[in-house]
């Protein structure tokens, strides 16, 4: 998807960047803790955070930025990368949750 013409003329296609879709094996503790109905939300983020280095790396520089750009702008914001980093992360956790659910099998 996105090779040739359309592929640069249409909103929305691109090529697959491993470094911007993060993906980990499902940890073993995952499955452990949804039996004991303990919510695994905050361990596997942890374990995703290592996947989104490029995302956190736009975000350091930004909040970098912005400690003088707020002097003569106070409107400006790290909202988008900030964003864009939490959204990172919790594509990375959710399937992983979602697909140990009982249900789901």
């Amino acid at each position: 998807m996105g090779g040739g013409i359309a592929g640069w003329l249409t909103p929305g296609w691109m090529y697959h960047e491993p470094r911007l879709a993060p993906h980990i094996h499902k940890p073993d503790f995952v499955d452990k803790m949804l039996k004991d109905a303990e919510d695994p939300k905050e361990m596997v983020m942890e374990e995703c955070k290592p996947q989104c280095t490029f995302w956190k790396d736009k975000l350091t520089r930004c909040e970098s930025q912005l400690e003088t750009v707020i002097k003569i702008n106070p409107t400006k914001t790290c909202l988008y990368p900030m964003r864009d980093y939490v959204t990172c992360i919790e594509a990375c956790a959710q399937p992983i949750i979602h697909n140990s659910l009982e249900g789901i099998q």
